[in-house]
């Protein structure tokens, strides 16, 4: 016989699904072509528990991009120097980048990124996700660096978010053509030529 789940956890458990659903749907079909009741369908559930639990569209998508964000900090790791920081980032990159899981993720970020563009009322939950990635990105290079980022933390937490999109994207298409190991190496890059023209 299973465990008894407490209300929170039952409540937790409910928002899960209902974050993997919309995630799932989101990214095969679209945030317009995708209703709230498909979702809860996905789900198991009803549509009522979309309601219970967020604010409709815009509440799923801030709250799975939420869950990424939460799932990004919780590595760690610090490093001592630029070449190392690179080798350590790019590790972590090319530990996730294949899981389907980031492939799921991948597109439905494309997906909130079009939606957020062509839709006002969506565009803050997206900027600001954007801006809690880069500010973890310069805090983690700022670290990993020993503080002494070859260029500014926050322009280096810029080319690290973009370098992660971009090559991610291209990698899920085409990995024999971009290999996951190419995100180390345009932080190397980055690094290198921000030391020499520091």
């Amino acid at each position: 016989m299973g465990e008894r789940l407490t209300r929170a956890q039952q409540q937790q458990r409910t928002r899960q699904r209902l974050l993997d659903a919309a995630e799932t749907l989101f990214a095969e079909r679209g945030i317009h072509q995708t209703s709230l009741e498909e979702v809860a369908a996905e789900a198991e559930l009803t549509k009522g528990a979309i309601y219970a639990n967020f604010d409709g569209k815009h509440g799923l998508l801030a709250a799975i991009l939420e869950r990424r964000y939460t799932d990004q900090i919780a590595d760690a790791g610090p490093a001592v120097d630029p070449g190392a920081a690179a080798d350590s980032l790019g590790d972590s990159y090319e530990s996730v980048i294949s899981l389907p899981e980031t492939r799921r993720f991948a597109m439905a970020l494309l997906e909130f990124w079009l939606y957020s563009m062509r839709t006002p009322a969506a565009r803050d939950a997206m900027a600001q996700w954007l801006q809690a990635v880069r500010e973890h990105n310069a805090k983690r290079i700022t670290e990993r660096t020993g503080g002494q980022p070859p260029i500014p933390a926050s322009q280096l937490a810029i080319l690290m978010t973009a370098l992660d999109v971009g090559v991610a994207l291209q990698h899920l298409i085409d990995p024999e053509g971009v290999p996951a190991d190419v995100y180390a190496l345009g932080l190397k890059a980055i690094m290198d030529s921000g030391g020499a023209g520091g």
